[in-house]
Formats: structure tokens, sequence, C-alpha cells
């Protein structure tokens, strides 16, 4: 049992794409693909369902399909497919017509688009923000960035998400899950077929709309120390955060900045010394001779 989850994007950004087989593991990772590499990873892998993140065609309906009004109902919420094809004309849904493609090349390789019934041999329509809050069964919390919310959903099902390398990725392999979910017909299917349904890991829906998940503790924070922002606190300046305590190379950058702090005050020593950081000879000379009587040290 094997899902390939792919989330669509422009010709800029390009096509992800996460292989999942039946016992969750990442057989799989691919960035910037076209919809011809897509084409030949299916023939590569060959998956057993193609979960695609994109409609497969324009709407039929004013406004939006009927599958994006329903999902709007739990407290959803989700950009329209239009109908109108003067507004279909911007270039803001070009993402959607590289997803046509992509239903295009799957369904050359055998994968006809997901309408109703089993969904084993078929592509199917996939939301991942909605495959988060359903598998979740609330809607993210503000205090939590979106990447970190459901990369924290999939470890919670058992993706190991460390090689996922990007947004992007986490949205492809929230795609595979949903695949995954639905070959074992575990799912719910939204709106008119005519137009396209999406498919949600879940056979039963809740009666009435999400409300937002409770806000995680939040880490015991470290000391503020100018110049430096502590790592993995969802400062911009931190960059991507990572699965570790520090991003690549802030731990010699706080290191260098607390033994520079050590000759200012005890906060920055006593950091020192419980993460076990040796003070240099220079730098350890110096606290001493300040806690002599010589020193003064007020």
């Amino acid at each position: 049992m094997i899902a390939l989850g792919v989330d669509v994007g422009a010709a800029r950004k390009g096509i992800d794409a996460v292989v999942l087989d039946r016992s969750l593991r990442v057989l799989e990772t691919r960035r910037r693909l076209t919809a011809e590499d897509v084409d030949a990873l299916i023939g590569e892998v060959p998956p057993d369902i193609v979960a695609i993140d994109a409609p497969p065609a324009w709407g039929v309906s004013r406004g939006s399909r009927l599958t994006e009004r329903e999902i709007r109902r739990f407290g959803i919420q989700s950009f329209g497919t239009p109908s109108d094809p003067k507004k279909a004309a911007n270039a803001f849904y070009d993402w959607m017509r590289a997803g046509f493609r992509v239903f295009e090349v799957a369904a050359r390789r055998g994968f006809a688009r997901y309408r109703s019934g089993e969904a084993d041999g078929t592509a199917i329509e996939v939301f991942p923000h909605a495959t988060a809050v359903v598998l979740s069964g609330c809607l993210p919390p503000k205090s939590v960035t979106k990447r970190d919310w459901r990369a924290g959903v999939l470890a919670k099902q058992g993706v190991a998400v460390d090689g996922l390398r990007s947004m992007d990725q986490i949205d492809a392999a929230l795609a595979a899950l949903t695949g995954l979910f639905a070959l074992r017909g575990r799912f719910s299917a939204l709106g008119d077929p005519r137009e396209g349904v999406i498919v949600l890991p879940a056979a039963q829906l809740p009666a009435r709309p999400y409300a937002p998940c409770d806000a995680p503790p939040k880490p015991e924070r470290q000391p503020h120390l100018p110049g430096l922002s502590p790592c993995r606190c969802g400062d911009p300046s931190c960059g991507e955060l990572t699965g570790r305590e520090f991003a690549p190379g802030h731990d010699a950058k706080r290191k260098s900045i607390l033994w520079r702090l050590a000759r200012e005050g005890r906060e920055a020593e006593r950091e020192l010394r419980r993460r076990r950081w040796d003070l240099p000879a220079e730098v350890s000379g110096e606290l001493e001779g300040r806690r002599s009587p010589q020193g003064g040290r007020s």
C-alpha cells in the first residue's frame, strides 16, 4: 500500500512530492517538479493512489464549488475554485492550472479522477490544511506557526518529519497520509462529483464546526541576551525552525556572546556552567580576579 502525495505550486515554485508506505515510512521526497516529472515518478514508484493538493477542474457553480462551501461549514477556510472565465484568467490561479495538469498526467498513468466509491487506483483531491484539522480534531491555535502545527499533526500520526525540508513537503506528506486513509476506507468525500470532491481522512465528520486547539505550553525561555534571539522561539531572525534547540551555528554564536557577557554579570556565567561550556582561560581568570578582595566585586 503506497500513496503519492503531491503539493502543487505554479511554475516558479514547482511541485513537491512525498511517497508514504502503509507503515508511514517516507519512501521518497522530491522538490521543484514539473507535471511531466510527476508523470515519471508515478511510473517509477508506482503508487496505489495519487493524492493531489489542488482542484481537478474549474468550478461549475457560481462563486466556489460545493466541496469548498461544505468544508467551510466546519470552520475550515479555503480558496474558492472560480467558474467565471474572467476571474479564472487571473495569474493567482496559475497553481490551479498546474494542478489540472497533474490530474491529467495521473489519468494518463491510469489514475482516473476520484468521484465516488472506492479510492484505490484513483487520483483524489486533498486539502492538507483540512486534513490536519480533521486528524487533530481542532483548528490550529494562533500561537503556533502553520509549519510547526502541521508537522506536529504528522508526527502524532507516526510520520517521521525530520526529512521534510519545507512547508510544501509537509503538505505533500499530509496529502499522501490522506491517500493512505482513503486506501483503508477511512475517509469522507464532500461536494459534487461533477466538479470535484475533497477527500478528508475520517469516515465521519463532526456535527458542528471545529473549535481552535488549545495552545501548547510555552517552552522555558532562555535568558534574554542583547544581540542574540533564543532559537526555536519563532523569531524570524532565527530562520526556519529546526528539530534541535539551536539552528545551525547558533550554539557557537550564543557561546561566544556568553563568554563576553560573563565579564559583565553572573546570569550569563550561570548559563555557561549549566550547559557545561568551559570558560576560556582569560575570561575565567578575569572573573576570579573580580571575586577576590582586590577585584572589588560588588
